[in-house]
């Protein structure tokens, strides 16, 4: 492992570089050796860098991993509902699957008693996530007249990524079949059931 040479980054830029450097030492090393100290010298700073902003090694990983979280426009549009929310939770379990189930028992582990860390899962990932399923899948699926507001609930709204969630934290995996299952036995009668065409 390189120490990255040292510029006078700030703000974004060196967050970035620090969440990068939290990737790359990841997946060199795994989640139970990633270290504060190996992140700050790939990432060619220092620890008190780091906790500035992170309170440990699972801060960052949950905070670099809500930066690979799936972006709302890099869900294909297929012209369906159905489509759409499979293609997302296709995209959001390609994540889930590199960081694996281990590191994500752990970092749910470390949220059940941090509430910053709580904070970061759920404004990162969370609130990510959701953003891409409720501001690009359904928002598509109201505009092809699939789908109403008022047929969507708060929980209802969350229940695709809820599900994938929970699979792959038990499972370690989520195959095409299962998240199809999700689709078709669950989520598209629960909104039929409240009036929607899909």
């Amino acid at each position: 492992m390189e120490r990255k040479a040292t510029s006078r980054r700030r703000g974004e830029a060196l967050e970035q570089a620090i969440l990068d450097a939290v990737w790359d030492e990841f997946r060199e090393v795994g989640f139970s050796k990633l270290t504060m100290e190996g992140v700050a010298k790939r990432a060619g700073t220092s620890k008190p860098v780091l906790y500035r902003r992170w309170s440990s090694p699972v801060e960052l990983m949950i905070a670099c991993a809500a930066s690979r979280v799936p972006k709302a426009e890099s869900v294909p549009d297929t012209g369906t509902l159905r489509g759409d929310t499979i293609a997302l939770l296709t995209l959001a379990h390609e994540r889930m699957r590199i960081v694996g189930q281990t590191a994500m028992l752990s970092m749910l582990a470390q949220v059940s008693v941090d509430p910053e860390a709580r904070k970061v899962l759920i404004e990162g990932i969370v609130n990510n996530l959701s953003k891409a399923l409720s501001g690009t899948v359904y928002a598509r699926a109201i505009a092809r007249g699939e789908l109403a507001e008022e047929h969507l609930t708060e929980r209802l709204a969350r229940l695709p990524i809820d599900l994938m969630r929970n699979e792959f934290i038990l499972f370690g995996h989520v195959d095409a079949g299962a998240i199809e299952e999700m689709l078709d036995q669950v989520i598209l009668p629960a909104l039929r059931a409240r009036g929607a065409t899909v």
